[in-house]
C-alpha cells in the first residue's frame, strides 16, 4: 500500500518517503483525489470543486491536468493510482 503525506507549506507530497513537488493546480487536484479516495469523480465535479463553481472551460482541462499529474507521479509510483472510468470520470485507488 502506498503512503501519502501532504506538506501544504512546501507544496510537496511525500510518497513512500520520496518528496515530489507539484504546481498549485496539480497539488490541489491530488489533494482532492486523496480526500475522495475510492470514489468515482466526474469531470464536472472535479472542475467545480478544484477549479471554481463558476468556471467556464471544457472538461478536457481536467483530462490534461490528470495526465500531467500521472506523468509527475509515474517515476515514483509503479502502480497507476488514478484510473479513468469510461464515460464517468476518474477514481483514485492507492
Amino acid at each position: 500500500m502506498l503512503e501519502f503525506s501532504v506538506q501544504m507549506e512546501t507544496r510537496r507530497i511525500i510518497v513512500n518517503g520520496t518528496s515530489i513537488e507539484f504546481p498549485n493546480k496539480e497539488m490541489n487536484l491530488l489533494i482532492y483525489f486523496l480526500q475522495n479516495s475510492g470514489k468515482v469523480l466526474t469531470r464536472t465535479q472535479i472542475l467545480e470543486d478544484v477549479w471554481d463553481r463558476n468556471i467556464c472551460c471544457s472538461t478536457n482541462t481536467v483530462d490534461v491536468h490528470v495526465s500531467k499529474l500521472r506523468q509527475r507521479m509515474r517515476p515514483h509510483i509503479s502502480k497507476q493510482v488514478i484510473r479513468t472510468i469510461y464515460c464517468a470520470g476518474y477514481i483514485f485507488e492507492p
